[in-house]
């Protein structure tokens, strides 16, 4: 009996031990595949881009025309995400997140979308620009008051901004001050002040502002330019010396218009004074 008992004491303690033997074994080989990984992972060329390219959706040489400069912003940005991303370093393919390309646009108010596609076989990063299309020129003007005694002594305006902005309505880049009926224009005098990024309008106006500058382009009046006097009224006026001034509202579809001009020059706009479409499917004018 004594026997019996001796031999299972032994054969458990020898089940024991090769249990810790596999036990430190599986740690082991663990942790040399850890570091094996980290190895591959910080260390070798496994995961170091070879090349990045960019792809534009524009050759506009105003807008991000410095691909270098891109290509380092991208890399300060996904570089920043984390301590880890710092550590493993901006040539690291892992690092670069599609998904956090939408946030790195927010600073860049010039592209409209971006893509990135890592190729890990080629070590390569594929990176995709759709830049914002230049439709006009939005200048906000204020006005500079000098008051004497309360009275009112005169008002000169100051040109403080001038911006493009695209189909969607976006801010987007800075403009120089446009003249003339060549370029699409809004001279804002509402007072107000936007930010890059941001639309020139509630989008419940922004369709109507379109098809306003739709409709001066078919009845090939030349004219280009409107003037955004007061915001709450939510009009805007033609601005053009060589034609009587034309009064649109923002809160109404203005496709009618277009008949209603083409009615208004057989009369020849030279007699008229002002033409006012502000009520929908009315067109009033005024002789001179």
């Amino acid at each position: 009996m004594k026997s019996s008992i001796y031999f299972d004491e032994k054969s458990e303690r020898r089940r024991k031990r090769m249990l810790k033997i596999k036990i430190y074994a599986g740690l082991a080989a663990f942790f040399v595949l850890l570091i094996g990984a980290g190895y591959l992972i910080v260390y070798s060329p496994l995961f170091q881009i070879k090349n990045i390219s960019i792809f534009r959706s524009s050759d506009d040489r105003n807008l991000t025309s410095d691909v270098q400069k891109l290509k380092e912003n991208l890399k300060n940005f996904f570089t920043n995400q984390s301590k880890i991303a710092e550590f493993l370093g901006p040539e690291n393919i892992l690092i670069w997140k599609s998904e956090k390309s939408a946030e790195f646009i927010k600073n860049y108010h010039q592209i409209a979308e971006l893509k990135i596609e890592k190729h890990y076989l080629g070590r390569e990063i594929k990176i995709s620009v759709s830049e914002r299309e230049r439709f006009g020129i939005w200048c906000f003007i204020t006005r500079n008051y000098a008051e004497d005694n309360a009275e009112l002594r005169g008002n000169s305006l100051r040109e403080s901004a001038c911006w493009w902005f695209d189909k969607k309505g976006v801010i987007f880049s800075e403009a120089l001050k446009a003249e003339g009926q060549l370029i699409n224009k809004v001279d804002d005098f509402s007072g107000r002040s936007l930010n890059l990024g941001e639309p020139v309008l509630e989008e419940k106006f922004l369709s109507n502002l379109f098809k306003i500058f739709e409709i001066l382009e078919k009845s090939d009046l030349k004219i280009k330019s409107l003037k955004l006097e007061n915001l709450k009224l939510q009009e805007v006026v033609t601005d053009s010396p060589l034609m009587p001034k034309i009064h649109f509202s923002l809160r109404i579809n203005s496709e009618f218009a277009l008949a209603a001009l083409d009615s208004i020059k057989k009369i020849g706009f030279s007699k008229i004074e002002y033409i006012d479409l502000r009520v929908e499917n009315r067109a009033y004018y005024k002789l001179k």
